[in-house]
């Protein structure tokens, strides 16, 4: 099982490796931003958090 899941990466396209790595289309914030407000910062410069992190760093979130 181990080494299907090491040959995964192989198989996919550059644009699905992105989709797993952080998700595409996000706000860009520095990690200083991020952490600021509660969340966790990915490497392509994505915010992961609760609706309270992204209201924090001013973004229009649902209610």
């Amino acid at each position: 099982m181990k080494k299907s899941i090491l040959n995964l990466g192989k198989a996919l396209t550059k644009a699905d490796q992105k989709q797993v790595n952080g998700g595409t289309g996000c706000v860009i914030y520095t990690p200083a931003e991020c952490f600021a407000c509660g969340g966790f910062s990915l490497p392509n410069g994505c915010c992961l958090g609760s609706y309270e992190t992204h209201a924090c760093l001013g973004e229009d979130v649902p209610q």
